[in-house]
C-alpha cells in the first residue's frame, strides 16, 4: 500500500479518475467483501451478548486506537488538514449506521441487506453527477442491475411475518444506504488528493464514536451483564480485521480508483457472508446462492470492463 503514499505520508499526485480497476484492485476488493462478509457472521456472535450500536462505538474507539499507534510509528501526524471534512465524513459514517441498526428494530434482516445494497445505484448516480470521468454508461448501469438482482434473490427467502412498523423500518435501510454512497462522493470530492487514505479512515473513526455512543444511548441499549470469549473475540475481529485493516484497504482503492467502479464489487458482500454462515453456523445452502453468485459475479464483471 506504500506506492499511494510515500514514507511520511505524503500523497502521490496521479489522475486517480483515469485508472481503469485492474486485477490487483479486483483481488484486493474481493478480498475486502470476503472479510465483511465474515463480519455479518462476527456481528450476529457479538449481538447475542453486546448491543449492536454500544459494539459498533467500542470497534470504533479500537480501531481508531490501532490506526493512531501504526500513524505514529510510521511518522505521521494525526490532523492533516481538512478536519471540517473529516467531521463530516464521521457524521455521514456515525448516522449511516445509526439508521442501519435502527432498521433491523422494525423490518426484517433480509430487508434491510437488500435496501443497504442499493448504496452502489446511488454512488454511481453521485458519481456521474459530482464527479469528473465517471460517468454512468448503460453497460454499468446494467452491469449494476444484474448484480443488485442477484442480492435480491439472495435475500428475499422466506421471512415469516412482517413486522409491524416495517415501513420505518425499510426508510431507515435506505438512508443507510444513501448515506453510504454519500460519504463515498465526499470523501473523493473532498478528500482524495488533499490527505492520505490513512487519514481519511482516521476521521471517518474518531469523529463517529461520539455519534455512535449517542445513538446507542437514544436507542435504549444497555450494557453487556457478562460477556463470552467468543463475543470478545468476534468483537476484535470487527474492530482490527475490519474497522481496522479492510477500511484502510477500501479507502486506499477509494482514493485511487473510480468509486462507481469499486463499489460494485460490495455486492459480493452479502454472498460471502451467506457462505460464511453456511460454513461456520450450519446455516442451509440452498440453490438461491448459486444463482445469486452468477448474478453478482457477471454484474460486477460488466461493470468492471464497463470502468
Amino acid at each position: 500500500m506504500r506506492d499511494a503514499i510515500g514514507g511520511h505520508g505524503n500523497i502521490q499526485k496521479q489522475d486517480e479518475t483515469s485508472m481503469g480497476l485492474g486485477l490487483k484492485a479486483a483481488l484486493l476488493l474481493t478480498f475486502v467483501c470476503m472479510l465483511w462478509g465474515l463480519n455479518a457472521v462476527a456481528i450476529k456472535v457479538s449481538n447475542r451478548e453486546i448491543a449492536p450500536v454500544l459494539a459498533a462505538a467500542i470497534r470504533s474507539v479500537i480501531a481508531g486506537f490501532f490506526l493512531m499507534v501504526w500513524m505514529r510509528f510510521k511518522g505521521m501526524s494525526l490532523f492533516s488538514g481538512n478536519i471540517l471534512d473529516g467531521v463530516a465524513v464521521g457524521a455521514l459514517f456515525g448516522v449511516e449506521f445509526a439508521f442501519l441498526y435502527t432498521s433491523l428494530i422494525y423490518t426484517t434482516v433480509s430487508s434491510s441487506w437488500i435496501l443497504l445494497y442499493t448504496a452502489p445505484f446511488f454512488t454511481a448516480a453521485g458519481a456521474h453527477l459530482f464527479l469528473e470521468g465517471d460517468r454512468l454508461s448503460r453497460a454499468k448501469g446494467g452491469g449494476l442491475l444484474l448484480a443488485f438482482i442477484g442480492v435480491v434473490i439472495l435475500l428475499s427467502g422466506p421471512n415469516g411475518s412482517t413486522p409491524q412498523g416495517y415501513i420505518l423500518g425499510d426508510l431507515c435501510a435506505l438512508g443507510a444506504a444513501v448515506l453510504w454512497a454519500a460519504t463515498t462522493i465526499y470523501i473523493k470530492r473532498r478528500l482524495v488528493g488533499k490527505v492520505t487514505y490513512y487519514h481519511t479512515l482516521f476521521y471517518q473513526t474518531i469523529f463517529s464514536i461520539p455519534l455512535l455512543f449517542l445513538a446507542s444511548f437514544f436507542l435504549g441499549e444497555n450494557l453487556p451483564s457478562n460477556v463470552s470469549v467468543m463475543s470478545m473475540l468476534s468483537l476484535i475481529y470487527q474492530s482490527v480485521i475490519v474497522a481496522f485493516l479492510s477500511y484502510l484497504l477500501w479507502f486506499y482503492l477509494v482514493h485511487l480508483y473510480p468509486v462507481s467502479g469499486i463499489s460494485a464489487f460490495s455486492f459480493l458482500t452479502p454472498v460471502f457472508a451467506t457462505i460464511a454462515g453456511v460454513v461456520l453456523l450450519g446455516e442451509p445452502l440452498g440453490l438461491r446462492l448459486a444463482v445469486s453468485l452468477v448474478l453478482v459475479s457477471v454484474g460486477i464483471y460488466v461493470v468492471h470492463r464497463a470502468v
